[in-house]
């Protein structure tokens, strides 16, 4: 091979990686699931135990068997929409899901610790996501965790739509840098939901602390 035709190679070789780099940040930037090129600061507020436990008028609404019930019954006397107008659409047409994106803003987290979702599972409040990889799941997950992953949120859009929008909602996902909660949550909060907390040290805190955990649950 002569050093012309090995500089031809070289040059189609830098071609092909340049035009690589440039059709994946289009889709990057189009994709609904695409990765901040720059990181964004995560907003996160602890909550307060007065929050979630000393007001029965505000959360008792939010009481449900953790991940056991698939139909959650709307709570008497709410003033939370269970359907509105844009998920009606949505409902008739998944593409129009879209439309929900396009005055995307930027949420303000609301962290729990452990002891606060232990003291919730214990009393059946709300509903426990799990926002992690499927295989992740299958291998251990937190009793009565439904698998969510944080990519797939946009596919379990009946599911999700199905709950009413004051139901208490607990997402976790690895740990306090992982993504995947927060995009799960974010997409519930353009949803309309209004009780979204994360447990932020998520599953590398729970097995730290030497908590159960469950492998029996299985992803329908």
């Amino acid at each position: 091979m002569t050093i012309n035709e090995r500089k031809r190679i070289v040059r189609e070789i830098g071609v092909i990686i340049l035009l690589s780099v440039f059709l994946a940040l289009i889709y990057n930037t189009f994709s609904r699931k695409g990765i901040p090129l720059i990181r964004k600061e995560i907003l996160k507020v602890s909550t307060a135990d007065s929050i979630l436990f000393s007001s029965p008028t505000r959360m008792d609404t939010s009481r449900s068997s953790i991940g056991t019930s698939d139909t959650i019954p709307s709570p008497p006397n709410s003033d939370a929409k269970v359907i509105a107008p844009l998920h009606e659409k949505a409902m008739r047409n998944l593409d129009s899901m879209a439309e929900l994106y396009a005055g995307k803003r930027d949420p303000v987290f609301k962290i729990i610790n452990l002891q606060q979702l232990k003291r919730l599972i214990a009393e059946g409040r709300g509903i426990l996501f799990d926002a992690r990889d499927p295989n992740e799941y299958r291998r251990g997950h937190i009793k009565n965790a439904r698998s969510i992953p944080g990519l797939e949120a946009d596919q379990h859009f009946n599911e999700l739509i199905s709950i009413p929008r004051d139901t208490l909602i607990i997402i976790y996902c690895n740990n306090t840098d992982c993504h995947l909660g927060h995009m799960l949550a974010d997409f519930m909060h353009q949803l309309d939901f209004i009780n979204i907390f994360l447990y932020d040290d998520g599953w590398d805190g729970w097995v730290e602390a030497k908590m159960p955990i469950d492998t029996t649950t299985t992803i329908e």
